[in-house]
């Protein structure tokens, strides 16, 4: 399932014994393009700490409740590494964060999620698969940890995205793959002469990127993005829509049947 990133700000976090509160940000990682962390608003019960939880603390979404059930309880993310609210992410926390929960590190082993394709629940790090990591694993890991995470909010509110051969319009939302969690399409708002209100375009096909002004680039043609396919309205993206959007643009699909 693919979910617009900006329905998934009114969907509350629970813990095995409570509510943590409601999803506050969405971190990305700028290499690999998935969301690694949800920041809950936690202003009730612990103001001025920042809290990310992983993906990998998620045992199930509840969609007609609006919930994300996690796997930890108050306690444990009561305790967790935080951060002062307007504190960078630094790669230390991040350590820190990943060490605590027991959370294999993802940004190791080549694929999106470390050694898996998908966010794994509970601790994997005390595992045989972990067995050959390096007696310096704490530094070779500091050292592999090269990306920069940023939150969804800086894409919607500040990007400009352009073919390979003329501006196509701003970011106005993300579609998120729920299996794993990578930024699937960008939702671009399109301007008037454009067939669609919306453009769905794949960050995967970046040509550049530009995170001082803000510009996108992207390897498709002007013309093929505003004579279609796209989107009206935020609709529900079903296999088949997504199998238009590749064939228009002539780029391998990432699913197999």
């Amino acid at each position: 399932m693919l979910y617009y990133a900006s329905s998934l700000y009114n969907y509350q976090l629970k813990a095995t014994d409570g509510e943590l509160g409601k999803v506050k940000e969405l971190y990305f990682d700028d290499k690999q393009w998935v969301l690694r962390y949800f920041g809950v608003d936690t202003r009730k019960w612990l103001p001025g700490k920042k809290v990310l939880l992983s993906p990998r603390s998620f045992q199930a979404i509840d969609d007609e409740n609006q919930a994300i059930e996690l796997s930890s309880d108050k306690e444990t993310v009561r305790n967790s590494p935080s951060l002062d609210e307007g504190s960078p992410l630094s790669r230390e926390y991040e350590m820190t964060l990943t060490r605590y929960y027991g959370w294999a590190p993802y940004w190791t082993g080549g694929l999106l999620w470390g050694r898996q394709d998908v966010p794994v629940v509970g601790a994997v790090t005390n595992s045989d698969q972990a067995e050959d990591f390096p007696e310096n694993r704490e530094e070779t890991l500091a050292e592999e940890l090269t990306h920069n995470l940023r939150e969804i909010e800086d894409l919607t509110d500040k990007f400009t995205v352009h073919a390979s051969d003329g501006k196509i319009g701003t970011i106005d939302d993300v579609l998120l793959d729920e299996k794993n969690w990578k930024l699937r399409y960008l939702v671009v708002k399109n301007g008037q002469d454009f067939a669609w209100r919306y453009s769905l375009l794949s960050p995967d096909w970046t040509q550049s990127i530009d995170w001082v002004d803000y510009n996108l680039y992207l390897d498709v043609k002007l013309e093929t993005v505003k004579s279609g396919p796209g989107i009206s309205d935020k609709e529900q993206i079903t296999r088949e829509t997504e199998q238009e959007l590749h064939t228009a643009y002539g780029k391998k699909t990432y699913w197999t049947y």
